[in-house]
Parts: C-alpha cells; sequence; structure tokens
C-alpha cells in the first residue's frame, strides 16, 4: 500500500474527548450553590492548587469519621452548604475562592468547595492564630451554626428523605383509613334478630355465587 493512503487513514481516525474527573457539566447535581457576596469564584485550578480544600462533609454531623468528617461530633453541624464555610471562613479574615462545581467523592450529593489561602508564597502561615490546616476547620466548625441561622436554607438537603426516596413519612395514612372505616362495623355489631341476619347472609351468599358463574 503506498505511503500516502496510510497518512490519510492514520489522519480520519478518531479522538477522544478529554473529560474532567471533576468536571459535573455531563450529570449535575439536583442544584448548585450559589456564590456568597463578595466571595471570588474560582475558575482555574493551577491558580489556587496550593490553597487548602474546604468541602462541606468535613463539618456534617450525620457523617462519620470514615465517611469523612474531620471535626468533632460536638461542633458538627447538620446538613453543612459550602456557601456557608466560604462566609465563615472570610469572617475569619483568611481569603478564599469558592468552587460550585466541584464534590467530595464521598459527598457527591452535597456540591461545591472553599479553598483557603492558609499559606503565603514562603510557606508561611498568611494569619498567626491559625498557624494550621486542622486549626482552621475547627475554627470554621464553631462559626457555622451561627452563619447557618443567618441564612436559613431555602431547599430541602440533598441526603432528605424527599429527594433521596421520593416520599415522606406522611405517606403511611392508609393504615389509619383502614382502622377508621373498620372502627363502624365493630360500633353496629350487637343483638340482632335471627331472621334478618340469616336471610342477609344467605342472599349475599346466593349473589356471590351467581356472579361467580
Amino acid at each position: 500500500m503506498p505511503k500516502g493512503k496510510k497518512k490519510e487513514v492514520s489522519r480520519n481516525l478518531p479522538t477522544m474527548p478529554v473529560s474532567s474527573a471533576m468536571d459535573l457539566d455531563d450529570d449535575p447535581p439536583d442544584f448548585l450553590p450559589e456564590a456568597p457576596v463578595f466571595t471570588k469564584v474560582a475558575t482555574d485550578d493551577a491558580a489556587y492548587k496550593t490553597w487548602v480544600c474546604l468541602y462541606p462533609v468535613y463539618f456534617d454531623s450525620k457523617k462519620t469519621v470514615q465517611q469523612g468528617r474531620k471535626v468533632r461530633a460536638d461542633i458538627a453541624v447538620p446538613n453543612p452548604l459550602a456557601v456557608d464555610i466560604a462566609e465563615s471562613v472570610k469572617t475569619l479574615g483568611v481569603s478564599c475562592v469558592f468552587e460550585p462545581r466541584k464534590t467530595h467523592p464521598t459527598d457527591w450529593k452535597n456540591p461545591g468547595r472553599v479553598r483557603a489561602r492558609l499559606f503565603t508564597e514562603l510557606k508561611k502561615p498568611s494569619m498567626d492564630d491559625i498557624p494550621t490546616r486542622k486549626e482552621l476547620i475547627k475554627r470554621v466548625a464553631e462559626l457555622l451554626p451561627e452563619i447557618q441561622k443567618k441564612n436559613p436554607q431555602q431547599f430541602p438537603p440533598p441526603h432528605s428523605p424527599a429527594i433521596s426516596n421520593g416520599a415522606s413519612k406522611e405517606t403511611k395514612t392508609p393504615d389509619a383509613g383502614a382502622t377508621s372505616s373498620s372502627s363502624p362495623s365493630s360500633s353496629t355489631s350487637g343483638p340482632t334478630p335471627v331472621g334478618g341476619g340469616s336471610g342477609s347472609s344467605t342472599s349475599s351468599k346466593k349473589k356471590g355465587r351467581k356472579g361467580r358463574k
């Protein structure tokens, strides 16, 4: 085969698209959190790759340590959001960026991540009273309850029964209806005329047999 034809075949080979492992465009979650006021939204990971990452699962009281929680259970909060974490970091005076499309592998239903500038270019703490990542996580956890009171959630948490199962506990009402329908029959039961009771029962049996035929 001539060399020109080989080159032509190689040019027509399809190329596989390059996809990002952390991109949620192909399979977006039920909601994407909005960035808090005066918070920068990160679009380039390379510019903040040395910054500390904070996920909502770190502060979730409904998660175990094996599932990703990094604070003590007594200072953890239910249903933490990345927007509240970003506001807590700003309250501490630490620079941060908000990444709404990033998720933790064990908590993908609660999107959002915060990157905090804990260290300078010289690898020194940007704030003297927060020298480590562990201290930053602890300080953020202590501020989250007040931030949550100030910013009430306008939607159910992603791991609530209303979203995950599509039903709530209030749907278990047929049992109550069944008990209420059976109560009148029990209240009307009592001494009845023998002839009336037997006649009604035999007539119902005959009707039932005719219906079957």
